[in-house]
Order: structure tokens, then C-alpha cells, then sequence
């Protein structure tokens, strides 16, 4: 392994270790709140919604359609919000010559990841040993699902990385914007049953299409028609390459970001 490559490595691995013991603590109840927080939002919407529907769109189990659509795009959210503040939070690091900003990407990409799947493991089966058992899942669309908005959430994290320090402004419009994306994801409604005109313009955001294959693994006779996985690669990559070019064309503007 060349010195560069395994020094990278090397700066990576701790960047993780220090990542999680200044985000959650060295207790557990630091690590507890990012179990709760989806656990929550979840729960909270299967009371609100068995109260005034007798099923969900899919299936019988309200916890277990939402979870299937808001742990899809909480994903992707997630991501996004931990690799837009990398830099920021580490930047007295960026200092040393052997750190850099890329550095502090990538191990907050891989911490969240770990977490990520912590999660989605324990509230998928809790959902299967406290409300009903799973159904047979197809792990190849889960994956696939994951796997694109995890690269667009980092992608749209590293565009963010610039685009918060040239303009604020831009930072509390994202944030603003970025909150309720969530109800034009399909989280709630499934997209196949919003009228015209409306649902072509929805499909233009490749979220919809990700949470839809997400779903497609815990309910196999949802067909999802319209999920079009050419046009969201397309886009994740697009936006994950443009995040990464931006970060070096303003390598020294990121690291005197204060």
C-alpha cells in the first residue's frame, strides 16, 4: 500500500474515533438521540395516521410504511446535513498538513453510514417483534436505494461545503427548503396516486424515485411504474462529481472558512 494512500487512511480512522466521541460522548444516552429522533417521527405519524385511515397505501402495517419511506429519505437528509458542516467542525484540523478537507468528508460519510445502518436495523426490527412479523425483504433494491442516496446526500453535502461559505443567505434558504422536502418525496403519499398534472413534476426529484425502490424491498407487489433508476443515477453522480470538483477549485476558501 503506498505511504500516501495508508497516511490518508491513517488520518481518516482517527478523524472517525474523534467524530464520535465529540457528536454523541462517551455515554450512551449522546448516542441514544440519534436512535430516537427517526424513531420518533415515525411513531408519531402511525398514530396520527391509523386514527384516521384503517390501513396504510401499502400493506396493513402503518409503522412499517413509513418507516419504509422516511428511513429512505432520512438517508439521504442525514447525510447531506453531517458532510455540509465536515469542514466547519474540523477546521482547526485542516491546520495540520496531513489533514484535508476531503478527509473530513470522509469520516463523516463513514461515521453516519455506521449509524445509519444501527438505526435502520433496530426500528426495521423492532417494527418486526413488536407490531408484526416482516415480510420476505429483497435486499437488492434496499441496497440499491441506499446506496444512490447516500452517494446524493454526500454529493449535495460537498456542493453545500461552498455553496454555505460564499452565501449564508443560501444556507438559510437550504435549510428551509430542505426541511419539508420530505413531503414531495413520498414519504406519505405514494406518487402513483397524485393527480396529473402534478406527479410528472414530482418526478423530477430523484428522491422519490429512491424512497419508491426502498420500498420495493419490504412490499414485493409494489411495482412502482414510474421509478426511473437511469435518471436518478445520472442525477446522484452528477451532483456527488460537482461536489467534489467544487471542493477542489475552492480548496483554499474552504479551509479559512470561519
Amino acid at each position: 500500500m503506498p505511504s500516501v494512500l495508508r497516511q490518508h487512511l491513517t488520518v481518516v480512522a482517527a478523524l472517525v474515533i474523534r467524530e464520535m466521541c465529540t457528536r454523541y460522548g462517551t455515554k450512551f444516552g449522546g448516542y441514544a438521540w440519534a436512535i430516537i429522533d427517526p424513531l420518533a417521527f415515525v411513531v408519531l405519524l402511525s398514530i396520527i395516521f391509523s386514527a384516521v385511515a384503517k390501513t396504510p397505501a401499502l400493506g396493513t402495517n402503518f409503522p412499517l410504511y413509513f418507516a419504509s419511506g422516511y428511513m429512505a429519505f432520512w438517508i439521504y437528509r442525514s447525510m447531506a446535513d453531517q458532510v455540509a458542516t465536515a469542514v466547519k467542525s474540523n477546521k482547526n484540523l485542516l491546520n495540520y498538513p496531513v489533514v484535508n478537507p476531503y478527509d473530513t468528508v470522509y469520516a463523516r460519510a463513514i461515521l453516519q453510514i455506521l449509524t445509519q445502518f444501527l438505526v435502520c436495523m433496530i426500528i426495521f426490527t423492532g417494527i418486526g417483534f413488536v407490531i408484526e412479523p416482516l415480510p420476505r425483504l429483497d435486499m437488492y433494491p434496499i441496497l440499491e436505494a441506499t446506496v444512490l442516496a447516500l452517494m446524493l446526500g454526500m454529493g449535495v453535502g460537498m456542493v453545500n461545503i461552498v455553496a454555505f461559505h460564499m452565501s449564508p443567505t443560501y444556507q438559510q434558504i437550504f435549510n428551509i427548503v430542505n426541511r419539508p422536502l420530505y413531503l414531495l418525496s413520498g414519504v406519505f403519499l405514494l406518487p402513483d396516486r397524485v393527480p396529473e398534472p402534478y406527479r410528472e413534476w414530482l418526478f423530477y426529484n430523484p428522491m422519490i424515485h429512491i424512497v419508491a425502490k426502498f420500498r420495493q424491498g419490504f412490499y414485493g407487489t409494489y411495482r412502482a411504474q414510474f421509478i426511473d433508476m437511469p435518471y436518478v443515477i445520472t442525477c446522484a453522480c452528477t451532483i456527488f462529481l460537482a461536489g467534489f470538483l467544487a471542493m477542489k477549485i475552492f480548496d483554499s476558501a474552504i479551509r479559512e472558512q470561519q
